[in-house]
C-alpha cells in the first residue's frame, strides 16, 4: 500500500506525463507536491518503482517511465481492462461462444468479479439494449425479482434477459420486445450466471 505523499508522488508523475509527454525532473516533483526537500522525493519515487508502478532509466536526466498496469485501483486514473468472455443470446437460446480477447473500460465499469458480453439480438431493446451493446455483468448466481440477468439454461443455452421470480416457484425470463415471448420453467432448470451492472454502446 503507498502513502498519502507516495501516491500524491505518482499522481504528480501521471499528470506531468499526460501534459508534457516526458518524465519531470525530481525538482519539479519536489515542487508539484510542495516538498523542499529532494530526497524525500527520491524516497517516493523509489517506492513507486519497488511496487512496480513506475522504472529508473539509469543515465538520463528526466529517468523515469510509466508501467503499464492491468489493474490499476481506481484513484491513480489510468484505464482498466475487464476480460472480454464471448457473445451472449438476446434472441432465441443459443449457446454462449467462448472469446479470449479483452475489453479496456473506464473505472466507472471497474469491480471485482465483472466481466463483458457483447449483446447479439433484439429481445431486450425495449431496455434500451440493442444487438451490438456490451453490457458489463456482475459475476453472481443470485439476483432480485426484475434484475436484468445472464441465465443459463440446462446447463448450456445462456441468455440475456429479465428474471421474474413466480409464487409457484417456477422463473420467467421475460424479453423486453413484443416479438418474442417469456420462458417459464422450474427453478432448477436456470442458473443465474450474473447481473448486468452497466452498458456501453458503439456508433459507426
Amino acid at each position: 500500500m503507498l502513502t498519502d505523499r507516495q501516491q500524491d508522488t505518482y499522481k504528480f508523475i501521471l499528470q506531468y506525463f499526460e501534459e508534457h509527454n516526458k518524465a519531470p525532473l525530481l525538482s519539479e516533483v519536489a515542487y508539484g507536491i510542495g516538498l523542499s526537500s529532494q530526497g524525500s522525493v527520491h524516497n517516493y519515487i523509489q517506492a513507486l518503482v519497488n511496487e512496480g508502478l513506475i522504472e529508473r532509466l539509469v543515465g538520463r536526466s528526466r529517468g523515469l517511465r510509466l508501467v503499464k498496469q492491468d489493474e490499476p485501483t481506481n484513484d491513480d486514473g489510468l484505464s482498466v481492462k475487464l476480460p472480454m468472455m464471448g457473445r451472449i443470446a438476446a434472441g432465441r437460446l443459443i449457446e454462449a461462444v467462448a472469446d479470449e480477447s479483452e475489453i479496456d473500460l473506464g473505472e466507472m465499469f471497474a469491480g471485482k468479479d465483472r466481466f463483458v458480453l457483447k449483446v447479439n439480438g433484439e429481445s431486450m431493446v425495449d431496455k434500451a439494449i440493442m444487438s451490438g451493446d456490451y453490457v458489463v455483468i456482475q459475476s453472481q448466481q443470485t439476483a432480485n425479482h426484475g434484475d436484468i440477468v445472464v441465465a443459463l439454461v440446462d446447463g448450456y443455452d445462456a441468455t440475456l434477459k429479465t428474471i421474474l421470480f413466480n409464487e409457484d416457484k417456477t422463473l420467467t425470463l421475460m424479453p423486453a420486445n413484443e416479438d418474442f415471448e417469456p420462458v417459464t420453467l422450474p427453478a432448477n432448470r436456470i442458473a443465474i450466471q450474473g447481473v448486468v451492472v452497466g452498458q456501453l454502446r458503439t456508433y459507426p
